[in-house]
Formats: structure tokens, sequence, C-alpha cells
């Protein structure tokens, strides 16, 4: 599995549609997928830190399972067909005392679930070298959410943040 980081959340202005676009740094690739109005704006609201007055589906969701013991591992870009990405949350006991479980998911909730968890998103490499692409070399991008503690940004302002 690849790491990906959370790189914008967009909507094009033609059509409607919501972007969001994720970046394989160590692969030089972007991965680009389309979603829903609300669930683009579960994304981004959580990688900008903004609360809603009132839980959305992702908030209850992480929640629960907090209070029940487990905590979420990772989300995975795991599979692409039919022209539809697939996605699964890996979650884990607090405890230990279980396997991990895997659950099916939309990416997009498996990206709104881990940016709450403070967890990987990752990619299966066929599905980015099928999806992805090329980065464009010719600039540098900062990340609206990177799992990663290590914090290179010196002056703290995230670099250059865009969510339309």
């Amino acid at each position: 599995m690849i790491r990906l980081n959370l790189l914008n959340v967009g909507m094009v202005e033609e059509t409607g549609d919501i972007l969001v676009i994720l970046q394989a740094p160590q692969a030089h690739r972007l991965l680009v997928i389309e979603t829903g109005l609300l669930e683009g704006q579960a994304i981004a609201l959580e990688a900008e830190g903004v609360r809603s007055e009132r839980p959305l589906t992702q908030d209850l969701l992480f929640e629960t399972i907090t209070r029940l013991g487990a905590r979420v591992k990772e989300a995975r870009i795991a599979e692409f067909r039919d022209e539809t990405f697939f996605a699964k949350v890996v979650l884990t006991r607090l405890d230990g005392t279980a396997d991990a479980v895997e659950i099916d998911a939309r990416p997009s909730d498996a990206i709104a679930l881990a940016l709450r968890a403070r967890a990987p998103i990752l990619v299966n490499p066929d599905v980015l070298k099928e999806t992805g692409i090329d980065e464009d070399r010719s600039g540098r991008f900062a990340p609206l959410y990177d799992d990663d503690d290590d914090d290179d940004d010196e002056d703290g302002d995230g670099g250059e943040r865009i969510v339309h």
C-alpha cells in the first residue's frame, strides 16, 4: 500500500463535480476521486479544522467506533472497477484483543473518517498505477492533511491550501 496525503478538495465550476485530490509523494502521482457535494464538504471541513454545529455522519461514526473501544487504523483505496473506486476502513481494538476488521466503505467516507481519526490514507499500488496521474513536477504542493507527525513547516502556516 502507498500512503496518500489530501492535497485539495474542489468544485469544477462548469459541472458542479466535487473532486478530492490525493497525492502519493513517493510515487509522484495524484489520485483524483469524484464525490458528492456533502461528502466533499465533510472532507474539506475536517481538513480545515472547521467544526459543524451538529455532528456530521462521519463524526457520529468516529465517536461510535471510539466509544466501543476501537480505533480507525487506516483507510484504504483498495480497488477500481467499472469506473468506480472501492475502499475499506480498517479498525482495531484499543486493547489489542482482536484481529483488525476491514469494513467496505465509499472512498469519500473512508477518507473523511481517516481524517477525523488522524489515520493514514493508503492506496493499492495497482489502483494508483491504473488511475493515478503524474504529478506536475514544476510545482510544489502543500497537503491539506498529512497524518505524518513530522512537521517540516517552519513558519507553521502549512503552505498554500486551497479548498473551494
